[in-house]
């Protein structure tokens, strides 16, 4: 890999990337394969994004619409979860809960899954999403309601206290380029989102608990950017 610059960001955003991935998709070699493409991409392009404020979003993007191809003719997502170590200082709890969310989303639709975890994990606007996922607003808006209700009920959380309208089916403009604060309408303490929090934190500490997984990936990038001279 090329520049040192670049080497120090893949290997303090991969282990991150990869597990935000599997969240979204709920299998760890789709999650793989396509987070290594978004990281060569992102090598390709490394003097324009090394400037970027945050060129990890910019990965995540790649890897988001990459995936998004893959994926959004398919019902379901895996019939089994993502193939990851059980971090160390997870508790058995922790443990169940992480495992039985994945298994709540592996089961919604692509573009419930999808839109939720976009809009409530990583605070995208539902216009971003729209755009990004060729959806309108309102398709946004009511698959992201529609997961959250299915996840809500399948985890037996109380309601959040909204009355009247869904505060996901017409959230406000954006906060910042393409991000929205969840606290500005109300769900900064919302059940769900909470749970997919803790979710992505358990996957990232599984990741980080297999050693070779970071040099299998830097060889596998390394191979991919050799393949294509």
């Amino acid at each position: 890999m090329r520049p040192r610059d670049f080497e120090t960001f893949f290997s303090g955003t991969y282990p991150r990337v990869l597990a935000q991935v599997i969240v979204l998709c709920g299998s760890r070699e789709d999650a793989e394969d396509v987070t290594q493409e978004a990281f060569v991409e992102a090598y390709r392009a490394w003097d324009r994004i090394a400037g970027y404020e945050l060129p990890e979003a910019w990965v995540y993007r790649v890897a988001v619409q990459r995936l998004w191809k893959t994926h959004r003719r398919r019902r379901t997502g895996q019939d089994r979860l993502p193939d990851v170590p059980v971090p160390v200082r997870a508790g058995p709890e922790q443990t169940a809960e992480a495992r039985e969310v994945l298994r709540l989303l592996a089961a919604l639709p692509p573009r419930q899954r999808t839109t939720m975890v976009l809009f409530c994990l990583h605070g995208w606007s539902q216009k971003e999403i729209a755009r990004t996922l060729r959806m309108t607003r309102g398709g946004v808006a009511a698959n992201v309601s529609k997961a959250r209700q299915t996840l809500r009920e399948a985890l037996d959380m109380a309601a959040d206290g909204t009355t009247g309208r869904d505060p996901f089916m017409a959230g406000p403009e954006p906060a910042g380029p393409g991000r929205i604060e969840v606290s500005r309408i109300g769900l900064g303490d919302d059940p769900v989102v909470t749970a997919l929090r803790s979710t992505e934190a358990w996957l990232r500490a599984a990741v980080l608990a297999d050693p070779a997984a970071l040099d299998r990936a830097r060889a596998a990038v390394a191979r991919r950017l050799e393949e294509r001279g």
